[in-house]
């Protein structure tokens, strides 16, 4: 129970954590910082699928309507995250992460693992996101330009979240 509460805790101050940064780090029209993929792939596999896109859904809907003004943003790009979470697991980590339910972890998975774990749901999260908030108003350069600039930038915060949300430091 304590776990639970604790991965319960971490997941609204990580919601906050997002608020702050959509809010006060809005650096170029270009970039645009999220940890929320990271924070949904690193929630823990013994999860439901469908527990997963609530919780998604809800935060990325508190993001959208507490920070980013255009609601439903994020909630849009994150909940596929959500969805595709265990078949990217699958796919990069194998079967047996699965099957275990293990925790999410550098240690456990490794770096390499875990890093083309957590750039594939930031993939899916930035191609959506900037995908719906131009909605074919942009040329493809400048989308192509963004999704790649949002993907650098955000990449090592969302190391420092997998490290954040890892069993060993709650």
């Amino acid at each position: 129970m304590k776990t639970a509460q604790n991965k319960l805790l971490t997941i609204i101050l990580m919601t906050l954590v997002q608020m702050v940064i959509c809010n006060f780090f809005d650096f170029s029209i270009y970039m645009v910082f999220s940890i929320l993929p990271a924070m949904i792939m690193c929630y823990p596999l013994s999860r439901g699928t469908l527990e997963t896109m609530v919780v998604a859904f809800a935060s990325g809907l508190a993001v959208d309507w507490l920070s980013d003004g255009l609601l439903g943003l994020n909630a849009l790009a994150l909940v596929p995250v959500a969805l595709c979470r265990k078949p990217v697991v699958r796919l990069i980590m194998g079967e047996e992460a699965i099957v275990r339910e293990e925790d999410f972890t550098i240690r456990k998975n490794g770096f390499m693992k875990v890093s083309a774990t957590l750039l594939a749901g930031e993939i899916i999260f930035f191609a959506l996101y900037i995908l719906a908030d131009g909605a074919g108003t942009r040329p493809f350069w400048f989308d192509c330009a963004r999704f790649f600039a949002s993907l650098a930038a955000s990449y090592p915060l969302a190391i420092a979240v997998t490290e954040i949300m890892s069993p060993s430091r709650q």
